[in-house]
């Protein structure tokens, strides 16, 4: 009953956030859901990204909310641009909710510009755009409908009552735009702003064409502050969908300390999203991978009974160099 209760309460807190979208604590560390004008973007050729988070498992166990994400993005023809750049990238990501399996498959394709705005590529700004294909499904025969609900309790083989599609897919469309500049070895910065759900499409099981999936509107921005062997990166996002009671607001800051003369960094930060979670985080970058793991402490009126637990999350990032090419001087602004 108590375990009911929860989900209950769950279900009423979530409630007034509909079709929003899926999300990341560790906002930067995939850079193609942020924003498709990072596509390409980083200090080498091609970049390969994996995230994973789980969410909700203290209140509804092995049904909780699960979301993977992969990436692979290249940037081309740097130096016959004179360290402007071409990037072209895939995105897919599987987010899987609750006990009906409700399940939303991803895949986008994106292509982005870089102008080189000075130096030796030290300065960006770039613009994106990012279209593809988005299925939803649910799984019915997980679900209990007050229909299969009698004297005795639930009986699952009685009639449901819904008749809805077990299924549907449509186009995509996402924009945005990005600045990031390196002024020195000890000062980087961006920031940068994505408009996702352009054309605003149709979200039913039912066939009806106005359940609209909203726009959402995203900015972003950090800054790398270098001291001898450590590196300070304040960072934050603001996003709203909808309307203002569906916005996400999270800042806060990493710090990375020098391992070695080799480029080797530990990350330690904390993030605040507002009246929702706070996210402690730990992260290393090793040549070229950049590991990160972070957690939720869930701070809102659901803590109640989440007894403060929230999601785990887990990213990794591989960066790669074609053969003979050198590791460009801009750094990429380490988000977590």
């Amino acid at each position: 009953m108590k375990r009911i209760a929860a989900v209950i309460i769950l279900i009423c807190s979530l409630g007034a956030a509909r079709a929003q979208d899926v999300h990341f604590s560790q906002f930067g560390s995939a850079p193609l859901l942020l924003n498709p004008a990072l596509t390409g973007l980083s200090s080498c050729t091609y970049r390969a990204s994996l995230n994973y988070r789980n969410q909700w498992a203290s209140i509804v166990g092995p049904s909780s909310y699960q979301t993977y994400a992969g990436a692979f993005d290249i940037g081309l023809f740097r130096e016959s641009f004179n360290y402007s750049m071409l990037g072209l990238g895939l995105m897919v990501f599987n987010d899987v909710s609750g006990d009906g399996a409700l399940t939303n498959l991803t895949m986008m394709g994106s292509v982005a510009y870089h102008q080189n705005m000075g130096g030796r590529g030290n300065h960006y700004l770039s613009v994106g755009i990012q279209g593809g294909l988005v299925q939803k499904s649910v799984d019915y025969n997980n679900l209990v409908f007050e229909s299969q609900i009698g004297q005795n309790g639930v009986d699952p083989n009685l009639p449901s009552g819904e008749y809805g599609d077990d299924a549907f897919s449509y186009f995509d469309l996402n924009i945005g735009a990005n600045w990031r500049s390196r002024i020195s070895n000890n000062f980087a910065f961006q920031f940068g702003g994505a408009y996702h759900h352009l054309g605003e499409p149709s979200e039913s099981f039912y066939n009806r064409v106005d359940n609209k999936l909203n726009a959402r509107y995203s900015g972003y921005g950090s800054f790398k502050l270098g001291f001898n062997k450590v590196v300070v990166i304040p960072s934050g996002i603001y996003m709203v969908q909808t309307e203002e009671s569906n916005e996400e607001i999270t800042a806060g800051a990493t710090v990375g300390i020098a391992m070695d003369k080799g480029g080797s960094f530990l990350y330690l930060g904390g993030h605040y999203r507002v009246d929702d979670a706070i996210i402690p985080s730990i992260g290393f970058d090793y040549n070229n991978i950049q590991f990160g793991l972070s957690y939720d402490i869930n701070i809102s009126d659901l803590s109640a009974v989440s007894a403060y637990k929230g999601g785990i999350e887990l990213s990794l990032i591989y960066v790669g160099c074609l053969t003979k090419e050198r590791k460009y001087t801009i750094d990429c602004p380490r988000f977590l």
